[in-house]
């Protein structure tokens, strides 16, 4: 399933209140906006809701409003959510416009249940949600749909060292266990997946980094020998490549920060995708740190792995140069007013779009210019 719409709102009446009015999606998409505009937060938001239902969410917060739309070829679900001093206040879904459960702020309420055919009554506890509470593959196998969405969302700060300075001390692969949501762990990442696909792994690294610039030779997993842990044998495992023309290996605090960025996004989505894990790709910052033609070409390659497996890619960016290679109809302008944000996209402001089009303005001159003031 893909988010395909989403409404969200928190603290209202107070000085903090946030509002994004509506974040339609498609399944490629760039949010676009001026310096502190809500991009990293309408990313935060969709990976809060996937924390919250994947069940990995230790607490409730203290206040979230959301309503959202998933869909695939078959199915359409409305799943909304309110939540108020860590209690929720407001939870229901609907599938192809019939209700399967609702509850209130007391935790009762009735939900569908298959194999009877009926509605029935349940309570559950105010900081439970009843998507994670009430999971079971015989009578609500329905709400396993919204689990495999949230499970299978995957979240990269581009801007942030993506596992640069961390590494693994196990000598035994086969211990060895990483977590694929914690991109802090793709050394560990790595050496899983060398292990469970061997040279095919690897060669489609090369690959993807060749795509976008990076010529390569190798690229594998092995005691760093500058680094010793204050532990009997204490190696520290990371992540070296060879490029073409050198020899010596450079390990990962060598390798400059855009190189290692670059590699750790392709090493996570080679691995992910390998596995068929991923349902959603989230990139805050997509291309910081690389130079026009690199963060380009990655972008392309995203969108090319994201099309071929049929995974929703939603990346912001303040960079021009990616904001000037990415399709109009895939962008997602986000302005604000005070605490409220509001989104302009190809759907809701096409004509529009196509007016800017013969301006022969740069899509970077749609962002700078007011050109969308009135478009809604």
């Amino acid at each position: 399933m893909i988010l395909k719409k989403l409404v969200y709102s928190e603290f209202e009446g107070q000085p903090n209140y946030w509002e994004l009015t509506e974040l339609a999606l498609e399944r490629i998409n760039l949010l676009v906006g001026k310096n502190a505009t809500g991009k990293t937060n309408t990313i935060n938001r969709i990976l809060w809701l996937a924390n919250l239902l994947g069940g990995v969410q230790p607490f409730m917060f203290n206040s979230c409003n959301y309503r959202i739309e998933l869909s695939d070829d078959n199915d359409t679900y409305v799943y909304t959510l309110r939540i108020s001093l860590q209690k929720v206040v407001e939870e229901k879904l609907t599938i192809n416009g019939e209700e399967k459960f609702s509850r209130s702020n007391n935790g009762e309420g009735k939900i569908f249940a298959e194999r009877l055919g009926s509605m029935l009554d349940f309570q559950v506890p105010t900081n439970q949600l009843v998507a994670v509470a009430r999971r079971d593959k015989i009578q609500h196998s329905y709400l396993d749909k919204l689990f495999e969405w949230a499970e299978g969302l995957r979240f990269y700060a581009f801007g942030s060292p993506l596992g640069k300075d961390s590494g693994f001390a196990t000598t035994s692969i086969e211990q060895l266990v990483a977590d694929p949501h914690d991109s802090n762990q793709v050394a560990a990442l790595f050496a899983k997946g060398k292990q469970e696909y061997l040279d095919e792994f690897n060669n489609k690294i090369l690959e993807y980094m060749k795509i976008i610039g990076y010529e390569l030779t190798a690229v594998d997993v092995a005691p760093n020998p500058h680094i010793q842990l204050p532990i009997p044998n204490g190696t520290l495992n990371m992540i070296y490549v060879i490029e073409n023309g050198r020899e010596m290996p450079l390990f990962q605090p060598d390798i400059s920060q855009g190189m290692f960025r670059a590699l750790s996004l392709i090493i996570q989505l080679v691995y992910n995708t390998r596995k068929q894990l991923p349902t959603t790709i989230l990139i805050d910052d997509i291309g910081e740190g690389l130079d026009f033609d690199r963060s380009t070409s990655l972008i392309n390659l995203l969108s090319s792995v994201a099309e071929t497996n049929e995974i929703q890619l939603i990346m912001s960016t303040n960079d021009r140069f990616v904001m000037n290679n990415v399709p109009l109809e895939n962008w997602q302008v986000i302005q604000r007013d005070g605490g409220v944000c509001s989104v302009h996209n190809y759907a809701n402001s096409k004509d529009k779009f196509e007016e800017f089009r013969y301006t022969g303005l740069s899509n970077f001159d749609l962002l700078t210019s007011d050109f969308l003031s009135e478009a809604r």
